[in-house]
C-alpha cells in the first residue's frame, strides 16, 4: 500500500501540484547558459532544499542527500505516521540513485586539482549510499537500507526492493523512492558528449524534449527527489492510514546485449514480469507510464516491445511519457514518474505526452499527444529502461 507522499521536484513539492502539471500538460522545462555561452533546456527544482539543515548537517549531505531527506520529511508527515508507534526494526529505506553524489565528488576532484586538498568530511558527504543511509539516521530506522545504482532504472528497482521485503515479511513498512541532484558542470558535460541532448530552442525550451514525435532530437535533464511511504496492507488498515495506490508488481530484466543500445525483447522480459508478479493480465492494463526519453533510438524500440508484451491490446493502451513534463531523472525518474501512474488509477488522470506533434510511424501507439485526458483506469504500469541493459517496471492498482 501507498500512504505517504514526499517530494522536491521541478512539477512542484506535493501531489497535487504534480497533479496539476500532469492535468495542465504545459512543460516545466527552461534554459540555462552555460559557462561557455551555451544554451542548454533542463527541469530544475526552484525550492530551497538547504534552509532546514544545521552547518553541521550541510558539511556532510551533499545536495542529494538533502533533496531526499526534505522529501523523506514531507513523506513522512503525508502519511500521518508516528514511528514510535511502530517497530522501527521492522522499517525499511530503499533509495534509487543513478549519478549518486555527482557534486560532491566534481568539486573535491576541482579541488584536489586546483589547491591541492580536499574537505574534512569528504568521505562522509560523497558516500553514494548516503542519501538512504541519512534518511534512516533521521527517523532512527533499523530495518534493511539499500541503495539501487541501475542508471535509470534505480528508482523503479528500489520501490521493487521494498515490495518484495513487506511481500516477504522482512518489514511492515519502508520509505522508497530516488533521488538525482543533476545539475553541475561535470554531469552537464558528460551528457552532452554522449550526444542524447536535446536541441534547444532558446525562445522555447518548453518543447524541447518530444517523445515519440518524429521531430525527437534526445533527452533533457530533470532533478529531483520523490519518496514513498509503502506498508503491508494490514499495517496501514490497523493504522487508520489513507491509501493513495496498491504497488501490486514489479518486474526486471537484464538485455544482456549492449551497454548503450536497448533491446526490445530485454524490456519484454521484464514487463511480463511485472503482471506475472501482480497476477494481472495484458487486457487489465489500462495505462502505461512509458520511458520515453526522446531519444532517436530509443522510442521507437520501446514502442515495439510495448506492442511484443501488450499483443492486441497495445491499441487499447493510453501510454505517455511525462518526461516531457518534467525532463528526465535518471535514477529517479521511475520515482516522479509513478506519480503519474498513481494519478491514472486513483483519479482517472491521464497525464499527456507534450510536444508531440508530429506523429512517429514507428511509434504508433496512443501516446496521448498533447492534451491529459480523464479516464476510468483500475491498472497503470510504470517502466524505466537504462543503460547497461537494466529494465525495471512496476504495477498499481487502484486502492
Amino acid at each position: 500500500m501507498i500512504t505517504g507522499i514526499g517530494l522536491r521536484t521541478p512539477i512542484g513539492n506535493t501531489f497535487a501540484d504534480a497533479q496539476s502539471v500532469f492535468r495542465s500538460g504545459k512543460p516545466v522545462i527552461r534554459s540555462a547558459i552555460g559557462p561557455k555561452g551555451q544554451v542548454r533546456a533542463g527541469a530544475f527544482v526552484d525550492a530551497d532544499i538547504s534552509g532546514g539543515f544545521s552547518r553541521a548537517e550541510m558539511a556532510l549531505l551533499d545536495p542529494v542527500a538533502q533533496m531526499a531527506l526534505v522529501a523523506a520529511d514531507d513523506c513522512v508527515a503525508d502519511s500521518g505516521a508516528d514511528f514510535n508507534s511502530f517497530d522501527r526494526d521492522r522499517v525499511g529505506v530503499f533509495v534509487g540513485t543513478g549519478q549518486g553524489t555527482l557534486h560532491t565528488s566534481s568539486q573535491e576532484f576541482g579541488n584536489l586539482a586546483l589547491k591541492d586538498s580536499v574537505k574534512a568530511f569528504s568521505v562522509l558527504r560523497g558516500l553514494g549510499n548516503g542519501a538512504g543511509n541519512f534518511m534512516a539516521i533521521r527517523h532512527k530506522l533499523r530495518g534493511p537500507c539499500e541503495t539501487t545504482m541501475l542508471a535509470c532504472s534505480s528508482a523503479n528497482t528500489a520501490l521493487g526492493h521494498a515490495l518484495r521485503a513487506i511481500q516477504y515479511g522482512h518489514v511492515d513498512a519502508a520509505l522508497a523512492g530516488g533521488v538525482e541532484a543533476t545539475f553541475c558542470e561535470g554531469s552537464w558535460r558528460v551528457w552532452e558528449a554522449m550526444r542524447v541532448m536535446a536541441k534547444v530552442d532558446p525562445d522555447s525550451p518548453e518543447t524541447s524534449c518530444r517523445p515519440f514525435s518524429a521531430d525527437r532530437t534526445g533527452l533533457v535533464l530533470g532533478e529531483g527527489a520523490v519518496i514513498y511511504m509503502l506498508e503491508a496492507e494490514e499495517h496501514a488498515r490497523a493504522r487508520g492510514a489513507k491509501i493513495y495506490a496498491v504497488l501490486a508488481g514489479f518486474g526486471a530484466s537484464c538485455d544482456g546485449s549492449h551497454i548503450s543500445q536497448p533491446d526490445a525483447s530485454g524490456q519484454v522480459l521484464a514487463l511480463n514480469a511485472c503482471l506475472k508478479d501482480a497476477q494481472l493480465t495484458p487486457s487489465e492494463v489500462g495505462y502505461v507510464n512509458a520511458h520515453g526519453t526522446a531519444t532517436p533510438t530509443g522510442d521507437p524500440v520501446e514502442a515495439q516491445a510495448l506492442r511484443m508484451a501488450f499483443g492486441s491490446h497495445a491499441n487499447a493502451l493510453m501510454v505517455s511519457s511525462t518526461k516531457s513534463l518534467h525532463g528526465h531523472l535518471l535514477g529517479a525518474a521511475g520515482a516522479i514518474e509513478l506519480l503519474a501512474a498513481i494519478s491514472a488509477v486513483r483519479d482517472g488522470l491521464i497525464a499527456s505526452t507534450a510536444n508531440l506533434h508530429t506523429p512517429d510511424p514507428a511509434c504508433d501507439l496512443d501516446f496521448v499527444p498533447l492534451h491529459s485526458r480523464q479516464a476510468d483506469v483500475q491498472v497503470a504500469v510504470s517502466s524505466n529502461f537504462a543503460f547497461g541493459g537494466s529494465n525495471a517496471c512496476i504495477a498499481v492498482t487502484r486502492a
